[in-house]
């Protein structure tokens, strides 16, 4: 059967055929784990991609106190695709440190700079999932020579989540609720209703608590007027968002289109919800792929 999915631009959709995104042909991505040091702090990545020096590099950064893990089905098949994956343990996350206190998302778009820097490489594309997707915009606010284009992943900030408030800060906040408890919320605040039982069950087995860093990285979003990140600079960006999402409901990126128009490339992924790199990750992964292809970084520079 052939899997299609669907593109929004210029409000009209476009169906695009999975297999013309990624060939039948497997890069045999390699995956190592690097421990960064950039002088304030020293963060932990892990990358994804063949080894060659001349891929094109994707910074990816988790959601709300989130580690790398988050981007265990995507960054492979990104990697398959011919990109570099660095995705960035935040500090406070698993082996990286740094000051937590009094920041700013300013703050956590140097950090991600200084990641750029560290690889030798004068521009990246971005991707944030959700809390990350908003220091993703940071960065290419503050540092636009840097980043050649964003991708975001249920990105939120500005329509209100159709959650129960508190739901979702207990599942991320108390890791001694039970199991099925956490399956509970998790089902109803991060995934959708037509996803399998399974991916919202390893979801929560493997869900791990990083307190003081999901502290320091909601202070720091709390400290930063929304108005300096909800554009994320001027260059392209793509919008994929889960159309049962009910934490960052597609609203957010309706408005975005409406607001940037051209600039922004929207994609609805049907039956998806805000884990949608867990929950439809070959889906979300073709949206990615699809769109770097038009905006590579030598065309950006």
């Amino acid at each position: 059967m052939r899997q299609y999915i669907k593109f929004i631009t210029a409000g009209k959709p476009i169906l695009v055929l999975l297999s013309l995104v990624f060939s039948s042909g497997i890069f045999a991505a390699d995956r190592i784990q690097r421990m960064i040091d950039i002088g304030h702090a020293q963060l932990q990545v892990e990358v994804w991609g063949s080894g060659s020096s001349k891929q094109e590099t994707l910074v990816a950064l988790p959601g709300s106190g989130g580690d790398f893990s988050r981007y265990k089905s995507l960054a492979p098949l990104l990697a398959d695709a011919g990109y570099r994956v660095i995705a960035v343990n935040q500090r406070g996350i698993m082996g990286s440190t740094g000051d937590l206190e009094g920041l700013t998302l300013n703050d956590y778009a140097q950090d991600v700079v200084a990641i750029i820097e560290a690889f030798g490489l004068e521009q990246a594309h971005l991707l944030g999932w959700a809390l990350g997707n908003r220091t993703a915009r940071m960065v290419a606010t503050d540092h636009p020579e840097s980043v050649a284009s964003i991708s975001l992943i249920a990105a939120g900030g500005l329509a209100k989540p159709l959650t129960i408030p508190g739901e979702l800060g207990r599942l991320l906040g108390d890791a001694t609720l039970p199991e099925a408890e956490k399956f509970g919320l998790a089902r109803r605040t991060l995934f959708s209703p037509h996803t399998d039982d399974e991916i919202v069950l390893d979801y929560v087995r493997t869900l791990k608590y990083w307190p003081d860093a999901r502290r320091s990285q909601r202070e720091a979003n709390r400290n930063t007027p929304l108005e300096q990140w909800w554009a994320g600079g001027n260059g392209p960006m793509l919008i994929i968002q889960g159309v049962d999402d009910k934490t960052a409901p597609p609203e957010n990126g309706s408005r975005m289109k409406l607001e940037f128009g051209e600039r922004i490339t929207l994609v609805d992924l049907e039956a998806a919800g805000h884990a949608m790199g867990l929950e439809k990750p070959r889906e979300t992964a073709a949206a990615i792929v699809s769109f770097l292809a038009k905006h590579p970084i030598t065309a950006a520079r």
